[in-house]
């Protein structure tokens, strides 16, 4: 059963899925990317952790069916994720997000501290590749803000992002299309890519039982090695977690990816 509800925060109105289940134990999962709370179906439908806990799988502000916001700061971003979770108020709450997501995890984790018991962050982009001079005039999403005025459907954007040639279209890239179509332009327009890579201060910061789970940076991970040293000690409650596969850990690693949950849900 999916059941999707909306949540009024103070900035914004939140979509978010939940599976009905009472639990003295509540996750609350953040997308990565543009996606919306759909990029967890597969571990909402899959994992037994469906029919033991409460689950809360969230679309961001911007995105999917929840509402804009004019200014897309962490702080901002965050702050409708945390009212959610405060309103829903189960002491033994967790919080897990993939990539973006991860970023806006660590950023619930610094707000909230000890009202949370646990986080996992995967595979955070704690790097910025500035290639060309693109992102200094149209964000780190150039290729979105430039075309997106322009789509008058999802079609369009499925058109625009992946080429006129059928052939090389993927489910990912296709949903991947669909999901900058639904997301807000403010979304993309108003990101300033330097206020979530200040890995230092993230680390520091944080007062709550964190797993970073770092995907291999040959596959195609986003924490280097040179900024895992210079974060690895800064934090006892900050326990690093490596993984052999590219940036979409969930999906390439689900068993060992569970295995990192249990361990999260036994603190």
């Amino acid at each position: 059963l999916m059941s999707e509800h909306a949540f009024k925060s103070t900035l914004t109105n939140i979509n978010y899925f939940h599976n009905e289940k009472v639990s003295e134990k509540a996750i609350f999962l953040i997308p990565g990317g543009w996606s919306d709370w759909r990029a967890w179906s597969e571990y909402i439908l899959n994992s037994e952790d469906s029919n033991k806990y409460s689950l809360y799988a969230v679309d961001p502000p911007g995105r999917g069916k929840s509402g804009d916001l004019n200014n897309f700061d962490f702080d901002k971003l965050a702050q409708p994720i945390v009212e959610l979770i405060e309103s829903v108020n189960i002491p033994n709450s967790y919080v897990i997000g993939e990539s973006y997501g991860a970023l806006m995890a660590c950023e619930i984790g610094i707000k909230m501290g000890k009202k949370l018991k646990g986080i996992i962050a995967l595979d955070p982009g704690w790097v910025i590749t500035i290639e060309g001079t693109d992102i200094k005039e149209w964000g780190p999403v150039p290729i979105i803000i430039k075309n997106k005025p322009n789509w008058k459907s999802p079609l369009d954007a499925v058109y625009s992002l992946n080429g006129p040639d059928k052939e090389n279209w993927g489910i990912d890239s296709i949903l991947f299309a669909i999901n900058a179509y639904e997301a807000s332009i403010n979304s993309f327009e108003t990101l300033r890519i330097e206020d979530n890579q200040d890995y230092l201060k993230i680390c520091e910061g944080l007062k709550v039982k964190t797993y970073i789970a770092r995907a291999n940076p040959e596959k195609g991970g986003m924490i280097p090695d040179e900024v895992l040293k210079q974060v690895k000690n800064l934090n006892p409650l900050v326990e690093f977690h490596e993984f052999d596969t590219g940036h979409g850990i969930k999906s390439e690693a689900p068993k060992d990816f569970q295995k990192l949950i249990d361990r999260m849900l036994a603190n």
